[in-house]
């Protein structure tokens, strides 16, 4: 994770919202579906290491439900109802501990069930994209080698070295960072990337867009909404 990761607190807050999709159950795991299913266009939003929280599903709803291209989004569990305790995050062991038992394999491969699932389930869907957030964006592009995947968006990205391009060379790439992920630590997968879109919200924080976000603040709100119609546009044009 990024050193922000470690230490930015999740808000103490339940936020008042409901989410507006469905959660079903697929490979012993839920998923989350919000938006048409006649839309040509899926996305799979790759969540933080807080899992299935409010301010994510409120980001997801957004993006599909308020955002000019509309597309189906789908969000699988892969933290089976088990994320982080964000009361423990300043717990050096227990947050070692959980990220090791949460291997990125493992999680890979349900991924790749995931895409095989939406291409049978919904013959409507032509093109899928992922997005994450921190843990999710480095799942993401690890699994942007699928056949099925057309495109990534990276949103406050954590784990992500030069070695990541690999394979993917040609691949619309998106990544949005904030002051707390550096210009200098991404560059060097920059570099590699031939079709890649980089935005820059410094006056924003590692997490905002996710389950450190608090939409109660005008500010964060705005913003947040912004990174999900940069995020919509950003597919729309690629996939």
């Amino acid at each position: 994770m990024t050193e922000a990761c470690d230490v930015i607190p999740v808000p103490e807050f339940t936020p008042e919202y409901t989410p507006k999709g469905t959660l079903s159950t697929f490979n012993d795991r839920s998923l989350y579906t919000v938006g048409s299913t006649e839309s040509t266009t899926a996305l799979v939003c790759i969540y933080d290491i807080f899992g299935f929280h409010k301010n994510t599903f409120q980001g997801t709803d957004f993006l599909a439900l308020n955002t000019a291209s509309a597309p189906l989004v789908i969000m699988p569990d892969f933290f089976k109802g088990n994320p982080l305790d964000a009361t423990r995050l300043n717990d050096i062991e227990y947050r070692s501990s959980w990220i090791a038992a949460r291997n990125d394999v493992d999680n890979l491969a349900y991924l790749d069930s995931v895409l095989e699932f939406i291409k049978k389930t919904y013959p409507a869907v032509k093109s899928i994209g992922l997005y994450g957030f921190c843990w999710g964006a480095k799942i993401a592009i690890t699994a942007a080698k699928n056949k099925l995947v057309t495109a990534i968006s990276l949103i406050h990205p954590s784990r992500l070295v030069e070695l990541d391009a690999e394979g993917i060379e040609d691949i619309p790439v998106q990544i949005i960072a904030t002051k707390d992920e550096s210009d200098e630590s991404l560059q060097p997968l920059i570099s590699k990337l031939k079709n890649v879109e980089y935005i820059r919200m410094d006056d924003m924080f590692h997490g905002f867009a996710a389950a450190r976000g608090d939409w109660s603040v005008v500010e964060q709100k705005e913003r947040a909404q912004e990174a999900f119609k940069l995020t919509a546009d950003f597919f729309a044009r690629v996939l």
